[in-house]
Order: C-alpha cells, then sequence, then structure tokens
C-alpha cells in the first residue's frame, strides 16, 4: 500500500512540474507565433491537430486494452505473459503506424471541403499537413515500450524524459522561429524531438526490462487473446464516439465558420486544455496504482478511494471553472490583445464544457483501470452522433457557442449517467444514486462559489496588470473559502487535511534529524 501511494505521489508531482514548466513555454512560443505568423497559421494549426486526433481512430483502443492486460502480470512478474503481450503490442502498434500515415497521405486532398475558406497566402498548406502527419504517424513505432513502463507505475520516468525534449522543443522553436519566421522549420523541430523522445524512452525501456530483447517468444494465451479482442472490440466505438465529440469542434467551426474563427477559439483552448491537462496528469499517474488496487483489493476498498478521489476531482474542477470563468478574458487582452477575445457567452460554454469533461476524470479512471469497456461499448458512439447532430445546426445558427452547446448537450446526457452508471452496476453492484448526488452536491457548491467570485470580480473592470493580480487573488481566496467552510465536517476533507498533516510533521522530523 505504501509502495503505490509513493509511486502515485511520485508520477504526479513529476507529471505536474514538468507540465508547468513546458506550459510557460508554451505560452512563450504561442506569443512569438502570433506575433511572427498571419493569423491563417494559427488557425491551420488547430484544425490540423483535430483533423491528426481524428485520425488516431486507427489506433482502435488496442493500447487502452493491452495496458489493462499487463497489469496482473506485472504484479506476479510473469515475465513470460509479458514478453508475449509486448511482441503483440510491437506488431499492433506498427500496423497502426502505416494505416495513420496511408490514410493521412489520403485525406490531404479533401483539405478543401474542411476550410471554409481555403486562405491563399499559404502555399505550402497541403506540405504542412504532411509534416504533422508524419509526426503522429512516427510516435506508434516506439510508443508500446512506455506502455510497459507507465503500467509498472514509475510513469514518473517516462515524464521526466518527456519533458526534457519538450523543453528543448519549445525552446528551439521559440528561436527558429525568430531567426527564419518558417512554419516548416517549425514543424521540422517537432518531428525530431518526437523522433529523439520516442526512441530514448524506447532504449531505457530495453535497459530497465531486458527481457524484451528476448526472441524466444511464446504465443499470447488464448484467454488472454480473447479478453483484449473483446475489450478493443468495445473499445473501437469509445474511440469513434471520443473523437466525434472531442476532435471535430475546430472542424466544424473551420467549415461552418471560418478559418480565422478557428485561430481566436484555439487561443482559448490553449488556455481551458493546458489547466485541463494540468488537471488530467494527475488522474493518468494515478491509473497504473488504481489497476493495481483493484486486482489485490476487495471492492469496498477500492469504492473507498473512489470517493476519495471524486472529492478531489470535485475539488480541482470547481476551483479551476471558478478561475477560468474570472480570469481568461482578461488574460487573453493582457496576453494578446482585444481583438482576440470572443463574447463572454462563448468563454462561459467553454468553461461549462470543462468543468463536465472534468467531473468525468474520477468514473473514467477507475473505469478504465477495471476494464470495463465492453459494457459501455455503445455509449460513446451514440454520444458522438448525438453531439453532430446537435452541433452542425448550432454551428451554422450560433457560429463557435452553437458548436460548444452541441457538445455540451451530448456528454451531459451521454457521460455524466452513462459512464459511472455501467461501472456502480458491473463492478460496485450497488451505489450508482449515491453517486450522482455527491455529483449534484459539488455542482452546488461550485455554482453558489462561482457565482460570489463572479461577483466580486466584476467590481474591476479597467483590465490592467494590477487588476489581473487582484483578481486572481480573489479566485484564490473566495471559492477556497467557500469550499472549506462547506466541506469542514466532510470525512475526505478530513482524511486528506489529516495525511496533509502528518506528512508535514514527517517533513519537519527529517529536516531537523539532517541538521
Amino acid at each position: 500500500m505504501e509502495s503505490r501511494t509513493r509511486k502515485s505521489a511520485l508520477n504526479v508531482l513529476f507529471s505536474e512540474i514538468s507540465y508547468a514548466v513546458i506550459l510557460v513555454l508554451q505560452f512563450v512560443s504561442r506569443s512569438i507565433f502570433i506575433q511572427l505568423l498571419p493569423a491563417e497559421y494559427l488557425g491551420m494549426n488547430g484544425l490540423f491537430s483535430n483533423v491528426l486526433s481524428f485520425l488516431s481512430l486507427a489506433e482502435l483502443g488496442v493500447g487502452a486494452a493491452i495496458n489493462y492486460a499487463l497489469y496482473r502480470p506485472l504484479k506476479e512478474k510473469d515475465t513470460e505473459t509479458l514478453k508475449s503481450l509486448m511482441a503483440l503490442y510491437r506488431r499492433l502498434y506498427t500496423g497502426i503506424g502505416l494505416i495513420v500515415l496511408t490514410t493521412g497521405s489520403l485525406l490531404a486532398s479533401f483539405l478543401p471541403f474542411l476550410i471554409k475558406d481555403m486562405p491563399e497566402d499559404i502555399p505550402g498548406i497541403y506540405m504542412y499537413f504532411l509534416l504533422y502527419l508524419f509526426n503522429s504517424g512516427i510516435s506508434y513505432f516506439c510508443t508500446y515500450k512506455r506502455a510497459l513502463i507507465v503500467c509498472d507505475q514509475k510513469e514518473y520516468i517516462t515524464t521526466f524524459i518527456s519533458a526534457v525534449s519538450g523543453i528543448l522543443l519549445k525552446g528551439i522553436q521559440i528561436v527558429v522561429l525568430i531567426l527564419t519566421r518558417s512554419f516548416g522549420a517549425y514543424l521540422g523541430v517537432m518531428i525530431v524531438m518526437t523522433l529523439l523522445n520516442n526512441l530514448v524512452i524506447s532504449a531505457v525501456a530495453g535497459r530497465m526490462y531486458p527481457y524484451l530483447k528476448d526472441r524466444n517468444v511464446k504465443k499470447t494465451d488464448p484467454a488472454i487473446s480473447r479478453e483484449i479482442r473483446k475489450n478493443v472490440y468495445a473499445l473501437v466505438f469509445q474511440k469513434i464516439g471520443d473523437s466525434i465529440v472531442y476532435a471535430t469542434d475546430n472542424m466544424i467551426i473551420s467549415k461552418f465558420v471560418g478559418f480565422a474563427a478557428v485561430g481566436l477559439y484555439s487561443n482559448y483552448t490553449l488556455v481551458l486544455q493546458a489547466v485541463q491537462t494540468a488537471a488530467s496528469r494527475f488522474f493518468e499517474a494515478l491509473t497504473a496504482s488504481i489497476g493495481n488496487l483493484v486486482v489485490t483489493d476487495e471492492k469496498e476498498h477500492v469504492e473507498e478511494i473512489l470517493y476519495r478521489i471524486l472529492f478531489i476531482n470535485a475539488w480541482m474542477f470547481s476551483f479551476c471553472s471558478i478561475c477560468l470563468l474570472c480570469l481568461v478574458q482578461p488574460f487573453i487582452r493582457l496576453w494578446i490583445g482585444p481583438q482576440y477575445l470572443l463574447p463572454e457567452g462563448t468563454l462561459f460554454l467553454m468553461v461549462l464544457q470543462f468543468y463536465l469533461a472534468g467531473m468525468r476524470s474520477t468514473a473514467g479512471t477507475f473505469r478504465r483501470a477495471m476494464g470495463l469497456f465492453w459494457y459501455v461499448r455503445y455509449k460513446p458512439m451514440v454520444e458522438g452522433i448525438l453531439n453532430l447532430a446537435v452541433s452542425i445546426p448550432l454551428a451554422i445558427r450560433f457560429g463557435i457557442a452553437g458548436t460548444l452547446m452541441g457538445t455540451i448537450i451530448s456528454t451531459f446526457f451521454m457521460s455524466s449517467v452513462a459512464e459511472p452508471y455501467g461501472m456502480f452496476r458491473i463492478y460496485f453492484r450497488k451505489g450508482f444514486l449515491k453517486f450522482m448526488l455527491a455529483q449534484i452536491q459539488y455542482g452546488v457548491v461550485t455554482i453558489g462559489a462561482g457565482l460570489l467570485t463572479f461577483g466580486a470580480c466584476s467590481w474591476f473592470t479597467s483590465y490592467t496588470l494590477e487588476e489581473f493580480v487582484i483578481r486572481m487573488a480573489v479566485c484564490a481566496l473566495i471559492p477556497n473559502l467557500c469550499m472549506v467552510v462547506v466541506y469542514r465536517k466532510n470525512e475526505h476533507y478530513r482524511f486528506f487535511m489529516d495525511t496533509i498533516l502528518i506528512m508535514c510533521k514527517k517533513a519537519v522530523m527529517r529536516f531537523r534529524k539532517s541538521r
């Protein structure tokens, strides 16, 4: 238990610190990007990222299915099973990489269909798309070894390597942009660093797990193969549905609103996704430990841990959502200027989408760690179809706001209920209503704290740097104070406060001993 907790803490710590450093460089890079390149390049950057996310459908959930299969043999140190699973992983991902590169090359000819007004001042648009494609495709040929390190609860190793390569990437891209003002050179640096990152992680995995080099590999156990095939089949629908919901927004905006609108929208998504990625890294770092917990502990203990993590989840996304609602507009104004602002209503919808997606984190993390892919296999497809059916007409009528409305409606009706329902019905066989009531309670607290904070921030309207700092102080104080007042008698709040107090006492004792 202590080892699992320590590994989780290391994974979270390394993940968050490295991401914070990369995030600062990312904003510097985006600022220089906006200053030195035409606005259409920013829209192209967002559109191509969405298109390539859609191409990741070729992965079809293979990674998640095999990752789940790795937890037990890693726990039992069953190297023969691990060797056979990793050989299967390598074969499948090599094929997937080839499919992505081939399909993407064919898709390049359909770019005019995805862009409402094809920009004439970007003559190399097809070449740029192929460079993005190559960067995406090459990752599949090495990434399977990363999965073994992560499933072994040592994600801090891959995080450190990725952090170093990410810092180098952003730093070199900034220099290249300043010296050359070439978008092609900017993408070239990205490809080189992607290759280096994957090769280094592959080499490290080879040294950590020497049996990966063993050519004497048995055929995968038929029972494990059947379970993987079953889970992959279920994950096909999830991948397609998730891609429709989350990887089509920029494509819909580009087609029905305009290419320039994608650029404006992408500045906001950069901020929101930066916060969401930082938060999601916390849950990603816990997945392997939860997978280990699920295969070794009783369901009552698993449920107890679930509610503890849900409490952190709610506090985290309540606080982040309130801060985003109050700070993003003045931040964009100070960062790149008022000409890049979107309406307040559009920001509210983006934050609402952020909150709904974030509150899925606990159920989603536990469901993946439990391997419960089969029982919700059709839900993502229904969600994706609903999203398109609602988003396209709303985008035509309301622009970017309409696209967001479609995503919010599909997420609210399909994911906030269906995902946890499947998990509680299949694994715990009880407790779904309790879980939903907890979600509602956390939502009500978020609304109350948000109204108080937004009201306090509305007094500051000059949008100066000084007032932005005051707004930050208000956002740091009011939401957290509200949650302390509301949750002070909550058992999960007391547990975490006691844990923090014990950790602080241990740190003080170690410090005194070291003197």
